[in-house]
């Protein structure tokens, strides 16, 4: 089961499922069953839309020391059962959300195509393919939102959308300093083409002090109920920032004073710091 597993991208597909929950608790304001239906099905869809991007990318992934053992490249799975596996999770997850809302599974299938047919082409031809590429962390909870009775037009859930959409930014640019040599192992085009590692630390900088500004304009607009949330965030965002400092002190240093270390932490914090906004979403929801 383990190469089969390998094409979900776990990490990447579970992120999704846990903030289509996010948008589901805070319009329904409960667990309830329909939770499960609607959670599983994105979580299938993603996992399609991320076997289907281990079979777009395989010839890549071969050229990368990072990737070259994933299943394809590999030659652990064949192409053509990746095709049917990702067929079968994305009708399954399709029709698991369904069942609770048209309107969420759409969504569901909008984040595989942006995915799948935005991001993944683009990402071969400019390095800012991240920024269309970001709309796939906006819809999950977007999904979860409208499959517990909210409407689209609510600002609360557009002023969500739009944190988990700037915190991919960071995520993924975060990942290309970690890993710059097998991007640039694989052909494909960076940031590194256009600017220096000191300008793409000072980009990376400015978008983490942007996803922690975005989570400050939650209790502006009434995404929490409760006051004392808005100090969290506040206390979290800016330990974030300053932390993130460490980038602009480290890249010319090169790679063996620790800079990849600082990388990694870096990437660590600003996921969590997205969790802690999503469980305090979640408990504010519920209480």
């Amino acid at each position: 089961m383990k190469p089969w597993l390998e094409l979900l991208k776990l990490r990447i597909t579970v992120a999704s499922t846990v903030t289509t929950m996010v948008g589901y608790v805070m319009a329904r304001g409960r667990f309830d069953g329909g939770l499960a239906f609607v959670a599983g099905g994105i979580f299938l869809q993603a996992c399609g839309a991320a076997a289907l991007n281990q079979i777009q990318d395989s010839a890549v992934d071969a050229r990368m020391p990072r990737t070259v053992g994933r299943p394809l490249p590999s030659g652990r799975i064949s192409r053509r059962a990746a095709l049917i596996y990702v067929a079968a999770l994305l009708a399954i997850g399709t029709g698991l959300s369904w069942l609770v809302s048209p309107l969420a599974a759409l969504l569901g299938l909008a984040a595989a195509v942006v995915y799948n047919g935005i991001y993944t082409p683009l990402k071969r031809v400019t390095p800012f393919a991240a920024l269309p590429g970001a709309l796939i962390g906006a819809l999950p909870p977007v999904a979860g939102w409208v499959a517990a009775g909210g409407y689209l037009s609510d600002p609360v859930i557009q002023v969500v959308a739009f944190f988990f959409f700037l915190w991919q930014i960071p995520h993924f640019w975060l990942l290309l300093l970690f890993y710059e040599r097998d991007y640039l192992a694989g052909g494909m085009p960076s940031l590194f083409d256009r600017f220096d590692r000191r300008q793409v630390t000072r980009l990376t900088f400015l978008w983490i002090a942007a996803v922690a500004v975005a989570a400050l304009l939650m209790p502006l607009f009434r995404v929490f109920d409760h006051p004392w949330l808005g100090f969290v965030l506040a206390g979290a965002g800016l330990t974030v920032v300053l932390r993130a400092l460490a980038l602009l002190r480290d890249p010319l240093r090169g790679w063996a004073s620790g800079f990849g270390r600082t990388c990694r932490l870096r990437f660590m914090e600003i996921n969590i710091f997205a969790l802690l906004v999503a469980i305090l979403m979640v408990v504010d929801g519920i209480s």
